[in-house]
């Protein structure tokens, strides 16, 4: 595995968890794939942790993560 900078690591971690939500969108915590939404709030999370970062918004983190992905 090519060596990556810790910003070229913090763009990929948004853009897949990113993609992982959209895949996920319609899985509500109601919904009987209880372990899909288990995966939907843990990148939740994990989007919501990276948002803390300074350069978050320059690397494509430029979005409120609860409003565009609600639980």
């Amino acid at each position: 595995m090519k060596k990556q900078t810790a910003n070229e690591i913090l763009q990929n971690a948004i853009a897949t968890l990113t993609q992982y939500l959209i895949e996920l969108s319609d899985v509500r915590q109601d919904s009987p794939e209880q372990f899909s939404y288990g995966e939907k709030t843990a990148y939740t999370e994990c989007l919501e942790i990276l948002s803390a970062w300074n350069e978050a918004e320059e690397n494509g983190l430029n979005f409120d993560v609860e409003a565009r992905f609600p639980l």
